[in-house]
């Protein structure tokens, strides 16, 4: 039998090698001399970005690391011989090894290479705290007592924040998929219909136009008036009767990379709040669409957002989401963050009504857009208008 291919989309080396010029540059202005970065498949593989972003391979299950130096070869260690019989494929990044002492004894293996490439007592940035499980971080702390460990999260997020030309085409084949997605939902949402197909379209579709399952996707249905309509992780059995309504947020991921799509669906005529509320939401959308532009701050961004949502009776901490977006679904950055060309965010407002009472709410709209040196372009691309059927 022949050789079996990786039929995934894969980045191209001289890609890795922009990534970790880029990488070391920032540890070498921290004087770290040695990355240790964890990656497993929580968050919906979204623990696992800043491992794929500079490896170019993701792992299906659980935790595996890289040893990063500031000079030198780098070296992986995977969870067993199928994962590194996968990685040394496609991965940037040398796999040199099933496991130097066994089976999942990551602390042994880290720790080898460390002390082989004169680190024992240096400083070793740890990308990043909130993923590496405490079992590793505790072992090395016991194995490595005088070297210092720092949180270097930042050098590899940093340089994550400005996206390369194809990371944006990525992230482009991933809005294409959300678009097709909702087009699928849209069609399947009609009187008579289980609310756990109209889900189940919307997926069928993602998958089918090369989104990599599963999506982060949430999704509820309901009567508007009543309460407690927000965002179970649904699908549910219930049948969409008249005067429904159908919320969603569509999050596939081309290559690892995510967007985000919002659009509400009405089954016949949207009711006075949901139709106050989206309004105020495509205000708040249009003037976000404004800001998006380089020299803009994240948190002033924010902040004025969330001003206009209180002047209109809304809560101003439950009113507005922009959030930075790429190989993580939710890639949080600090709110002094100048905007900069490349940087990906979803235009994401979220109010929930009656004002101050939360009895419902919604994801009314919200699309991902780029950063660029003139006008913010909108990676999905569909009607910025509520779906009456």
């Amino acid at each position: 039998m022949g050789s079996m291919e990786w039929n995934i989309p894969l980045m191209p080396k001289e890609e890795g090698e922009r990534r970790h010029r880029a990488i070391r540059e920032l540890m070498e202005f921290r004087g770290i001399d040695c990355l240790i970065i964890a990656g497993h498949q929580g968050n919906y593989g979204a623990r696992a970005s800043n491992f794929r972003y500079v490896a170019n391979y993701a792992m299906w299950f659980d935790d595996e690391y890289i040893v990063f130096p500031l000079e030198g070869e780098s070296f992986m260690i995977t969870f067993n011989s199928a994962h590194y019989d996968w990685a040394k494929r496609v991965s940037w990044i040398p796999v040199k090894t099933r496991g130097i002492s066994g089976l999942r004894n990551y602390v042994t293996d880290i720790v080898a290479v460390v002390k082989e490439r004169g680190y024992e007592e240096g400083t070793l940035g740890i990308v990043d705290p909130e993923t590496m499980p405490a079992y590793v971080y505790a072992g090395l702390l016991e194995k490595l007592p005088r070297a210092k460990f720092l949180n270097a999260r930042d050098c590899v997020s940093q340089v994550r924040m400005i996206k390369s030309p194809i990371e944006i085409e990525f992230m482009e084949k991933a809005a294409l998929c959300a678009d097709k997605g909702f087009e699928a939902m849209k069609a399947a949402t009609k009187l008579g219909a289980k609310d756990r197909d109209i889900f189940n379209a919307m997926e069928s579709a993602l998958t089918a136009n090369g989104a990599e399952p599963p999506s982060f996707s949430l999704h509820c249905s309901g009567p508007l008036e009543a309460k407690g309509i927000n965002f179970p992780y649904g699908p549910q059995d219930r049948v969409l009767q008249a005067g429904d309504a159908v919320f969603n947020e569509i999050t596939p991921s081309y290559g690892g990379y995510w967007v985000q799509l919002c659009r509400p669906i009405c089954l016949g005529k949207p009711s006075d709040n949901l139709k106050r509320m989206f309004d105020l939401n495509v205000k708040m959308y249009h003037r976000t669409v404004e800001l998006l532009k380089p020299g803009s701050v994240y948190g002033d961004i924010d902040a004025e957002m969330r001003a206009m949502a209180k002047k209109d009776g809304f809560d101003p901490v439950n009113a507005f989401s922009l959030q930075h977006i790429g190989l993580d679904i939710f890639d949080r950055i600090p709110r002094r963050t100048i905007l900069r060309p490349g940087m990906t965010l979803v235009n994401h407002p979220w109010t929930e009504y009656p004002p101050n009472k939360a009895e419902w709410g919604g994801h009314t709209i919200g699309d991902t857009y780029v950063i660029t040196e003139g006008k913010p372009k909108a990676l999905t691309k569909l009607p910025l208008e509520m779906s009456i059927v």
